[in-house]
């Protein structure tokens, strides 16, 4: 192991700067720089740790012959001897000396560790993924997927490193990953128990594609927009309950309604669902320069044109052209939505979850968003479409996250107050390992 703390003291000076601090006291953007700074000398307290653990572990693993410095400190192993030194449980002193072990295996992700370039939560997400892959993979390509992971650590969190790592290890070994599915194809099971007081009790473990369907239709029962009413309600749906039921009532519901095999699954199945029309009603003037309000149908109220920009994303759009008089004058061409191929095809390049990192919204459970927005101009198709939650589209319209296209894949990044994130690539978007 190299020599550690280099660029440890700039970064805990950077902190030191702000102590003492109340964090109370704080603007909104100190607090998202103060953060920022506590999280940079972290990353270098780790790499000190790590350092020192792992030589603790060194010396203790002497030569055949030699002296053992967990044994001269009373202790059987290492983690022993570093859980005595340290006073943190047993615990995290076998998974500081595992991450030690694990991390000598990987010198690009050991080197990005101890220069403070990546924490030690993403190393350790690569560490555990690809060293499974280093005993039956090609020296060279495990190489190039260390570098390219902590590439992606640098901007990323954790849990999506540790995503990306099990796809890379996968690709670099195959065969492992071919023994997991058969393993998980052997023990999967579904059972349906004695029924007791009216209730019958389900158990199973259920391989992961077999889940993704489940979740999938169940999921588009539970969905809050899929709403209780009655045939014989009223037009205003006055006369329709509110549906009280709770997640678990729904699946229940769900798991019922599939069985049936009812005429009317079809629809009851969708996810997301069709959206409303938005007519957007202007003047020819307005119409020219890009203004106008906006209606949804059967709402007689006018929206704001920031709602009206989301609306046309996920449902259709057409224009009703009025003269300065208030007249009518034409009805413009209908504008569709994002198809489901569309959709299904951005949920493929992009990784099947929302685009903003960190979200794990499903790609079903997400709107289509024009990346260039209907009103500038922007195409309804593949290369200016990606996948938000309903949360996160609020957010890209009029919020702190930034979207752009780049050879037709997004990119995405964060910016508030002074601080901004660089650009980063949306979805598995490491460089294929078969090209090096």
């Amino acid at each position: 192991m190299a020599s550690v703390g280099s660029t440890a003291a700039a970064a805990l000076e950077n902190l030191l700067e702000l102590l003492p601090v109340d964090p109370c006291e704080l603007s909104d953007r100190q607090v998202v720089d103060w953060l920022g700074r506590v999280t940079e000398a972290k990353r270098h307290i780790e790499a000190l740790e790590l350092a020192g653990a792992a030589e603790v572990n060194r010396r203790s693993d002497p030569e055949p012959g030699g002296d053992s410095l967990a044994k001269r400190l009373g202790h059987k192993t290492p983690a022993q001897a570093v859980e005595a030194m340290t006073g943190s449980s047993a615990k995290s002193a076998r998974r500081l000396i595992a991450d030690v072990e694990d991390l000598a295996k990987l010198p690009v992700v050991e080197a990005a560790v101890l220069d403070g370039r990546i924490g030690r939560d993403s190393a350790e997400a690569i560490a555990v993924e690809l060293k499974k892959a280093i005993p039956t993979a090609d020296a060279g390509r495990v190489a190039v997927a260390e570098s390219e992971l902590v590439r992606l650590a640098t901007g990323s969190s954790a849990d999506r490193v540790r995503e990306e790592a099990q796809k890379v290890a996968a690709e670099l070994s195959p065969e492992s990953i071919d023994e997991r599915a058969k393993r998980a194809h052997e023990q999967r099971y579904f059972w349906i128990g004695k029924e007791d007081n009216g209730l019958a009790p389900v158990s199973g473990r259920l391989p992961v594609e077999v889940a993704a369907k489940a979740r999938m239709v169940l999921d588009g029962f539970a969905s809050p927009k899929r709403k209780v009413s009655f045939a014989d309600a009223g037009d205003g749906g006055a006369d329709a309950p509110a549906d009280t039921r709770t997640i678990g009532q729904k699946y229940a519901d769900g798991f019922d309604e599939v069985f049936s095999a009812q005429a009317r699954i079809a629809d009851k199945l969708e996810v997301g669902g069709d959206h409303p029309t938005v007519w957007v009603t202007t003047t020819e003037a307005e119409l020219a320069a890009g203004k106008g309000l906006a209606f949804f149908a059967g709402a007689s109220e006018p929206t704001s044109v920031q709602v009206a920009r989301k609306a046309v994303c996920t449902g259709g759009l057409q224009e009703v052209v009025l003269t300065e008089t208030g007249a009518f004058l034409r009805l413009g061409r209908s504008k569709r939505a994002f198809s489901r191929r569309q959709r299904r095809a951005m949920a493929a390049r992009d990784g099947g979850e929302c685009i903003i990192p960190g979200c794990r919204v499903p790609a079903y459970r997400c709107e289509a968003h024009h990346v260039i927005s209907w009103f500038e101009g922007g195409p309804t198709d593949v290369g200016n479409g990606v996948l938000v939650c309903p949360f996160h589209h609020d957010e890209v319209e009029k919020g702190p996250w930034q979207l752009k296209m780049v050879d037709g894949r997004p990119w995405v990044r964060w910016s508030y107050g002074g601080k901004t994130t660089e650009w980063q690539p949306v979805g598995s978007h490491l460089t294929p390992l078969s090209a090096t």
